[in-house]
């Protein structure tokens, strides 16, 4: 079996946090065998004639505690008169009567106290185990060995006070010689160890200078103990002033070095604020309990709502919360689930002395005013029943305002998705909703920096939407579009795909948050679930443009073949004019003068024959003429040129065909712009052209009408009709030509069959048209 060897230096850890361990449980049970023992003044006294004289008393024992002090007179030991046959009893005496050197004789008495009972006991040995847990942990496992040893000795100091309090009530005197250096050290630790993490202040020789004069004065509180202890009892009060103000200025050092790193160095280092942050919170989680429930009510007059022993258990919070701040460093998530039980003890400590006051104020009053009515409020059922009514919505409500107010990134997860889903789903742009998704994401989970890339298309660059404080040179994991980055640039923290219908269309970064480094799990759950959601919107969005694009495109294209279109046409129509005009003039003009030079110089059969053929080619050319562009139209517009048309075809047909012209005002039908009527003529003219050729009709009417908003034009048969089949329809009627014909003018035409099974061709042009 293999053999795993640990680290050299990882072992000498481990061997120093069990050599302390071991000699704290020794303290722990020497405090514990104190205890059987019971309490005892510390007093010694000397005969001066027949009474006794207090000549040395242990400094801040039980009876130093009750104000007796050296050269005191006792007159009194456990209800006898004291003398020389109570000097021996003094060791074991609970009782004495004493007569101070200034002021008023009183009993002192050395009662079993809160940290004698199995609870206090239990309290106090789990929290300095948690202390020295906590620290050996911190101590073994974390990689800044500096801080994590100035950090194991601050815990050590603190288990070791809090451990040797056990014997206190004994007046053990090595018990609160342990107590007295425990705190001092405690306080000097302290400043250690934030002049040290989360910013390490010691580089300077400045610095270090001036850590060696403040230990130096920590020194010199404690060197004077013994000798005041053993020699000069009466002393100790000034060196408990000194051991005080001492104490107080290590707490508000350590503060202004905490405030320091705040202001200076937290807006550097996301893991330093965040330490900063959490270490702040610890603090006040721990010492919150015992000011709200302890302190608080006993200067307001009210008493201890809780013993001070028991309340100054919130006290491991302070230990918790330094070293899952040490820790952070390591283990990026620690913070996020530690400083949530954080919150959560602050307001349930802070309810329950609420509750407390309030109730023990409320009980007093009424029975101050209302007699026993006060006892009904003391009543243990009443308090369970109002307490368990209210406490859970009250502490879930103040968890989550401050929660909201401290870290910025409390959500809900479920009303976050659907405001993300019914706010981006409104938006019709890209950039829209890629920065509405951004922002909303950033600001609830409290992130430094969000930035989405989309890949449009492969041969084009990507294009990237960000927010917040992105840093200049961002690695993206983007597959084949990954660069090499330079050293000290900075990848996403978290990189989510953005895929919708099965394609990937980008990707969604997201950077460190602002107070915590990591991502929790609950965080890149949320993030995971609207990735889809944005991805969805964004394809729908690029979608909607691409078809909008393709759309534009198809429009330019029809019009331009719609302006081609009607050029052709314009240039079909100047065409035939001048192909008429050319035939005109030359051919028909040839043709004419030929005939009549055969009709005055031509005699015989042949000559006649002659003359016919060339009368008959007159005929044709005249009709080719009036067929590409009949000079009625031009000379007297649109209602002579149907009607020659219409008589055109009655005269090569068999049709009977008709012209019918209405106007609304019962006036002539006048003149159109000249372009509308060529339009208009080169419809009626298809539309008899197809009835001639498809309908087998017999009758034909076209119906010219003028009305007050438009102009239409019908050509109605009697004919077979048409079944109109999708895609062959529009070519085989000519109805393209036509409708192309009016397109400038917004003209609409029709097709449909006739109630009778004929066909019918409607034009109209709605109203506004150029009418002359």
């Amino acid at each position: 079996m293999a053999v795993v060897r640990q680290p050299l230096h990882q072992v000498h850890r481990w061997v120093i946090v069990a050599a302390i361990a071991v000699a704290l449980l020794v303290l722990a049970q020497r405090g514990i065998a104190e205890t059987v023992r019971g309490p005892s003044l510390g007093i010694r006294a000397e005969l001066d004639g027949d009474s006794l004289v207090v000549d040395w008393l242990q400094p801040a024992g039980l009876g130093w505690d009750a104000g007796i002090r050296p050269g005191d007179h006792l007159v009194e030991v456990d209800g006898r008169p004291a003398g020389p046959a109570t000097i021996d009893s003094l060791e074991t005496a609970t009782t004495v009567r004493v007569i101070p050197q200034s002021g008023a004789p009183f009993t002192a008495v050395a009662a079993n106290s809160f940290r004698t009972s199995l609870l206090g006991q239990a309290i106090f040995l789990t929290t300095a185990a948690c202390f020295l847990t906590v620290g050996g942990v911190v101590f073994i496992i974390a990689v800044d060995a500096l801080p994590a040893t100035v950090f194991l000795a601050f815990a050590v100091a603190a288990a070791s006070a809090v451990g040797a309090s056990l014997a206190t009530s004994h007046s053990a005197g090595w018990a609160l010689a342990t107590v007295y250096f425990g705190a001092l050290a405690f306080g000097a630790s302290a400043v250690v160890l934030f002049s040290v993490f989360p910013v390490n202040r010691l580089t300077s020789s400045t610095a270090r200078s001036s850590l060696k004069a403040w230990l130096g004065v920590h020194l010199l509180v404690a060197a004077p103990y013994l000798w005041v202890v053993i020699r000069q009892p009466s002393l100790y009060d000034v060196l408990q002033k000194f051991f005080m103000v001492s104490i107080a200025c290590d707490l508000l050092v350590a503060s202004i070095l905490i405030a320091i790193s705040a202001r200076r160095f937290s807006l550097q280092s996301p893991q330093a604020r965040s330490a900063i942050g959490f270490m702040v919170l610890g603090t006040l989680a721990g010492a919150a309990p015992f000011c709200l429930l302890s302190m608080l009510p006993f200067v307001v007059g009210v008493g201890y709502l809780v013993p001070p022993e028991l309340a100054i258990v919130s006290i491991l919070l302070l230990p918790a919360s330094l070293g899952a701040a040490i820790l952070s460093r390591q283990f990026l998530g620690i913070q996020h689930f530690v400083r949530r039980g954080l919150i959560a003890l602050i307001v349930w400590f802070g309810l329950l002395g609420v509750y407390s006051l309030v109730w023990t104020g409320l009980a007093r009053w009424l029975d101050a005013g209302v007699g026993d009515l006060g006892n009904v409020f003391t009543s243990p059922v009443l308090s369970v029943a109002v307490v368990a009514g209210t406490f859970p919505l009250l502490q879930s409500r103040l968890r989550r305002a401050l929660e909201r107010r401290l870290f910025r990134d409390v959500y809900s997860y479920s009303e976050t998705l659907q405001n993300l889903g019914n706010e981006i789903v409104h938006l019709k742009d890209v950039k829209q909703i890629a920065d509405h998704a951004l922002a909303r994401l950033g600001k609830t989970l409290d992130l430094s920096w969000a930035a989405i890339t989309l890949d449009v298309k492969q041969d084009a660059p990507a294009r990237l939407y960000r927010w917040g404080d992105e840093p200049p040179e961002l690695r993206w994991d983007t597959g084949e579009r990954e660069a090499s980055s330079p050293p000290g640039s900075q990848p996403a923290r978290g990189q989510f795909p953005l895929v919708a219908d099965g394609v990937r269309i980008g990707v969604l970064g997201v950077g460190p948050k602002r107070q915590d480094v990591e991502l929790s799990g609950r965080d890149a759950a949320l993030i995971a679930t609207a990735v889809p959601l944005v991805a969805t919107a964004l394809q729908n969005v690029l979608l909607l443009q691409e078809l909008h694009l393709r759309v534009a495109e198809l429009q330019d294209r029809e019009s331009a073949l719609g302006a081609l279109s009607l050029r052709l046409m314009q240039v079909q129509e100047e065409e035939r004019a001048r192909l008429a005009l050319d035939l005109h003039d030359d051919p028909l003009q040839r043709a004419i003068l030929l005939t009549r030079a055969m009709n005055s110089r031509a005699a015989g059969a042949v000559a006649r024959r002659w003359r016919k053929d060339a009368e008959e080619i007159i005929v044709s050319l005249r009709a080719i003429c009036a067929g590409l562009r009949p000079p009625v139209l031009d000379d007297f517009g649109l209602v002579e040129g149907l009607e020659w048309v219409v008589n055109d075809l009655r005269a090569r047909s068999d049709l009977s065909a008709s012209l019918t012209v209405t106007t609304n005002d019962r006036l002539p039908f006048g003149r159109l712009d000249v372009a509308l009527e060529v339009a208009l003529y080169r419809v009626a003219q298809e539309a008899l052209n197809n009835c001639l050729k498809h309908s087998g009709a017999d009758q034909v009417v076209v119906t010219l009408t003028r009305e007050e908003d438009r102009v239409a034009l019908s050509v109605v048969d009697n004919g077979c009709g048409f079944e109109l089949v999708e895609g062959e329809g529009a070519e085989h009627l000519g109805v393209l030509g036509m409708r192309e014909r009016l397109r400038p003018w917004y003209g609409v035409v029709t097709l449909a069959t006739d109630r009778m099974g004929g066909t019918v061709v409607t034009a109209m042009i709605p109203r506004g048209v150029p009418i002359g």
